[in-house]
């Protein structure tokens, strides 16, 4: 099965999908976040063109794993997204992902998508080992 990653920020989404067998993940590509609801439809086309069957959404917890106020907004947009395309949606901690990319050497107009790949491919590592 295929998922689509997704690094959710309010002014870049960053997005990455995996091989059919969901192993390996790769990023695609960055969309504008200002929007939240036309943000969540374009989120929804990419996973039909995609032919996603399932998605994981970066989470931004705290250090000690609590909520944050980006996390809350996270979630709100994670659920217009599952809502829409009603495919499962599962949110994967992204402690330091766009540190990661950016140490990776990654240009920064990439690092979003980047940061969606590093998201997804811990998520399919700890699922699909």
């Amino acid at each position: 099965m295929r998922y689509l990653g997704i690094d959710y920020g309010r002014v870049r989404i960053g997005v990455a999908w995996s091989d059919e067998e969901g192993n390996m993940a790769f990023p695609d590509r960055v969309i504008a976040g200002s929007r939240e609801a036309a943000a969540a439809e374009e989120v929804a086309k990419i996973a039909r063109d995609t032919r996603a069957g399932a998605i994981v959404m970066g989470l931004p917890l705290a250090l000690d794993g609590g909520e944050t106020e980006e996390s809350r907004r996270v979630r709100s947009f994670a659920e217009r997204v599952r809502v829409s395309t009603r495919l499962p949606l599962y949110l994967e901690n992204e402690i330091f992902t766009s540190r990661m990319a950016d140490h990776a050497g990654v240009a920064k107009d990439k690092i979003d998508a980047a940061s969606a790949a590093i998201i997804l491919q811990s998520y399919l590592d700890k699922h699909h080992a």
